[in-house]
């Protein structure tokens, strides 16, 4: 894959008077770039392409940095908003390994498969890149070196074959060549089905004389097929081993019930046709969020990373700060500096579930369902008339009927009757405030303290791992720091340590709350 060639450094926002952007210019080099001083909070630095390219691939060296995003744009673009991300953030270092100043200079691939899809598929001839160390502020960090590759040419050479294998040792090696014979292949003995199919409506035509003469079949005479209206299909079924062929003929009658079931399909009113084709009609999954631009706030990576990627293979848009033209804010928890924002500007907050739910079911769901404090212009009645709205609608669909919007007010305004109260309700669903995450439970609890926390990690939609495996990220342990952290840290980078005050604030507030301030420290 060629690499595509820088042409200067456009700006950045610090520089080491000795490892300075411009080095990132010439990677064969490997000279650094680095911030003017540690404890920065974030560095940027925007690179000029020397012609609109497309991006195949990445490769980056690190320098200290714990995690690294990378966002396209054009020459136009001057503001923040203009760039597209075409990496996601990234982490190059764990937190135990900022803090120690270890594995500093980790160099990571990217292909086309980690690339945002949308973003790899068109041109652009600049690239901002844009590091964070939150963990150490004591490095002065930045990168080792940044190289861009673009797809491989069409042009080029299909890699050669290797040779032949013919001898092993002293043992030959068997010819598999289909020249060597007639050998018993893997799926030669059916012919697939669309042969099969293709090969009956060929001898609807014409009548074909095998070979091997067939067993005689009993038709029926000409006097019976008159009297009885008979609909006969004709189908081949050609069985194959070697070089036999055994062709049948096999008619099929349909019977009594078969053609009353014909009738009364046909009798069928076009509405309903009309109705089950609607169905049928639904929306692509890559445009379920079409028109939605959403912000997020209070999330941490990788789960930061995983939430914006799911809504963008909906075909929503991102925007890293609310902006004009943004819709949605998905809020981790309440009283974030965007929150503020946003609630003040009167914009839409919602949970992270409602691009969770809509991925998971692959369909569009009100987001009036995941409003963060509630409905800010509508009552939750008001949300109650337009799901039954709705419910009225697509039964009216399906029957061929148009029902009119009905009053909610004007209805009578008595108390329930006791046939009315006993009415099934459903469950209502427990909250999925844990969903992806996977925790386990070290060491020894007071009391009951086990047996409730398992209760709420499980009604909250987590996962209780029995074992330490990769997939666990919540070690929620009451007997504090232990010295086994530091090996479980080593093998995976992504533990985190908590009290099991987390879960039950959890419960007790029912809704999410980050887990930092109930993190375990040595």
């Amino acid at each position: 894959m060629p690499e595509i060639k820088l042409k200067h450094v456009v700006s950045c926002s610090t520089e080491d008077s000795t490892h300075k952007a411009d080095n990132l210019l010439s990677s064969d080099t490997y000279r650094k770039w680095k911030a003017a001083r540690p404890g920065e909070k974030q560095i940027s630095v925007i690179l000029q392409f020397e012609k609109e390219e497309q991006v195949h691939s990445i490769d980056i060296g690190n320098e200290g940095s714990a995690f690294i995003e990378v966002l396209v744009g054009n020459s136009s673009a001057v503001r923040d908003q203009d760039y597209e991300v075409l990496l996601v953030t990234s982490s190059f270092m764990s937190p135990t390994e900022s803090r120690s100043g270890t594995n500093m200079n980790r160099v990571r691939f990217f292909g086309p498969n980690q690339l945002q899809k949308s973003t790899a598929q068109e041109k652009w001839d600049k690239v901002k890149i844009v590091c964070s160390q939150p963990y150490s502020k004591n490095i002065a960090y930045g990168l080792a070196f940044v190289k861009f590759h673009s797809p491989p040419d069409k042009n080029d050479p299909p890699p050669t074959s290797s040779p032949k294998l013919t001898k092993l040792g002293q043992f030959r090696v068997k010819d598999e060549s289909p020249s060597s014979g007639h050998s018993l292949q893997p799926g030669s003995l059916f012919f697939s089905r669309e042969n099969a199919t293709k090969s009956s409506t060929s001898l609807k035509g014409k009548s074909a004389t095998p070979k091997h003469k067939p067993s005689p079949v009993s038709t029926p005479s000409p006097s019976t097929a008159k009297g009885n209206t008979v609909s006969e299909s004709l189908q081949q079924v050609i069985y194959s081993c070697g070089e036999l062929s055994l062709s049948f003929l096999i008619i099929s009658t349909a019977s009594p019930v078969q053609k009353a079931a014909d009738r009364k399909r046909e009798s069928e009113p076009k509405t309903k046709q009309k109705a089950k084709s609607q169905e049928e009609q639904q929306v692509p999954f890559t445009r379920l969020m079409e028109g939605v631009v959403f912000v997020l706030s209070g999330f941490q990576n990788p789960f930061r990373g995983e939430l914006r990627e799911k809504a963008l293979e909906m075909g929503a848009k991102y925007r890293p700060d609310w902006t004009p033209d943004a819709t949605h804010l998905i809020c981790a928890f309440a009283n974030t500096p965007k929150y503020s924002q946003v609630k003040s500007a009167g914009g839409i907050i919602v949970r992270k579930d409602w691009v969770l739910d809509c991925h998971k079911r692959k369909q569009k769901i009100s987001y009036k369902r995941y409003l963060m404090d509630g409905p800010e212009s509508s009552s939750e009645s008001e949300m109650e008339v337009d799901d039954e709205k709705e419910r009225k609608q697509k039964k009216a669909a399906t029957e061929g009927t148009v029902v009119k919007d009905e009053d909610p007010y004007g209805g009578s305004t008595d108390e329930n009757t006791d046939a009315e109260a006993e009415e099934d309700h459903p469950i209502p669903e427990l909250p999925d405030f844990l969903s992806g995450k996977h925790f386990f439970l070290y060491g020894k609890f007071p009391n009951n303290d086990r047996r409730l926390l398992l209760r709420y990690i499980v009604a909250f939609n987590g996962v209780i791992e029995d074992y330490m495996t990769e997939k666990v990220q919540f070690v929620v342990t009451s007997e504090g720091w232990h010295d086994s952290f530091e090996d479980a840290l080593m093998e995976n980078t992504n533990l985190n340590f908590v009290k099991p005050d987390w879960i039950y604030a959890i419960s007790a507030r029912q809704k999410m709350l980050p887990y930092q301030p109930y993190t375990v420290v040595p």
